[in-house]
């Protein structure tokens, strides 16, 4: 079922579910003017599956993880996108994502190049899974990081970088005694790190093969937050990352394809999830405090999200970063339909997005919950650098090999 979404077009509810094993999307509600917008009929979304080839005009988005809170069925935050001339790119690398880009079929040849809108560990922990086992599957070639700098420079993007490769050092020598690289074209264990000044407002982070992607402020905790912008053959995408609502996604985001945007759950609901305090009880004031701080620190509540997708009016509005649950989702989609009247999605992980200028298609991925890695890029034996060390043993001492259990011990019926 294909969903055709121009602008002025319904609005409908994303809800993501698993059963048995398999991840399905549901709607809640289809309707244009309604003041009660999860009324109406229920209807599964359609299924994507991964590996399906993609358009030469198209761009597709794949949510790989919407939560700042890490949730088997909500990992913390990452966006892929694939482009129709082969491009693709990482936006944010959470907690947990690894395995949905597993699952979804995507090899890390295809990761090279990601784009942190910031460095809080929901937006970056799952680096270390893609920088360590990159290099032992199929990328053999260097990992591309952009993201924002700091007021100091020892916080920034590059120093982030450094610190992370010498963070696995030992790794990286653990895994160097099978080929990493390539002879020419680099290291898999190298990084390249690009670094945006935090505060220029359409900066371009990345430009090539008729893509671009500019950068602008967000105002998210401390001073060293971005979102982006990615335009290709007349599509437009925004990724908010984590932000207070601002003037600057109000101008950088109008009239894009599909803006992607960070919401969050009022304090009270996030004292109470996150607690299981109620009115009353004793530290309940204490933790709607904290969560009130925390959100003014950082984020954008649900009737700000609806303003901010009413001044903008992209083709397709889409919500993240926001813990999906059936008391969750209604109000929310209440606040934003106080202000917004378009089409607008609550994302789950796995939610796909095809685009292109005719019309925007939803789905849900069915995918494994016990994928093995993709088939990997493969390349010619000779284009592939030697190995640092010469055989599976070289880093091991005399005494240690000592110790190990000869094969024939084991492998001999008794």
């Amino acid at each position: 079922m294909k969903r055709n979404l121009p602008r002025g077009n319904g609005i409908r509810l994303l809800v993501g579910l698993i059963v048995g094993g398999l991840t399905f999307g549901i709607f809640l509600g289809s309707c244009t003017s309604s003041n009660n917008p999860t009324s109406g009929p229920t209807e599964k979304l359609e299924a994507f599956t991964p590996g399906e080839p993609l358009a030469a005009d198209q761009m597709r988005i794949s949510f790989m993880g919407t939560s700042f809170l890490p949730r088997i069925a909500q990992q913390c935050n990452s966006v892929f996108v694939e482009l129709g001339n082969g491009d693709s790119f990482v936006f944010d690398f959470g907690s947990g994502v690894s395995s949905k880009y597993v699952a979804m079929g995507i090899s890390p040849s295809r990761m090279d190049k990601v784009f942190l809108t910031h460095l809080h560990g929901d937006h970056v922990s799952d680096l270390i899974t893609l920088y360590c086992f990159g290099p032992s599957q199929d990328r053999k070639s260097p990992l591309y990081l952009y993201g924002p700098s700091a007021d100091n420079p020892e916080e920034g993007t590059i120093a982030f970088a450094d610190n992370l490769k010498k963070l696995m050092k030992w790794h990286e020598e653990a895994f160097s005694f099978v080929t990493t690289g390539l002879k020419n074209g680099g290291d898999g264990y190298d990084i390249v790190a690009k670094e945006l000044p935090y505060m220029t407002v359409g900066g371009i982070a990345y430009e090539a093969n008729g893509v671009k992607i500019t950068h602008f402020p967000a105002v998210h905790d401390r001073n060293g937050s971005i979102s982006y912008k990615l335009e290709w053959n007349g599509l437009s995408m925004v990724f908010s990352g984590d932000t207070r609502p601002n003037n600057y996604m109000v101008e950088q985001a109008k009239g894009v394809d599909v803006l992607i945007h960070e919401m969050v759950v009022p304090p009270e609901v996030w004292a109470s999830k996150n607690s299981g305090l109620k009115p009353g009880d004793k530290g309940w004031k204490q933790a709607v405090s904290f969560a009130t701080a925390v959100q003014n620190n950082s984020h954008t509540p649900q009737k700000a999200l609806g303003y901010i997708f009413s001044q903008t009016n992209p083709r397709l509005a889409v919500a993240t970063h926001f813990q999906v649950n059936d008391d969750t989702t209604g109000p929310a989609l209440n606040d934003i339909r106080s202000w917004y009247k378009g089409p607008v999605v609550i994302a789950t992980d796995l939610l796909v997005i095809n685009v292109s200028k005719s019309e925007i298609r939803q789905r849900m991925a069915v995918v494994s919950d016990f994928a093995w890695y993709p088939h990997p890029k493969v390349y010619p034996p000779d284009q592939l650098a030697p190995p640092k060390y010469d055989g599976p043993y070289a880093q091991l001492n005399d005494t240690l090999l000592g110790n190990v259990i000869p094969e024939n011990v084991y492998m001999t019926t008794p």
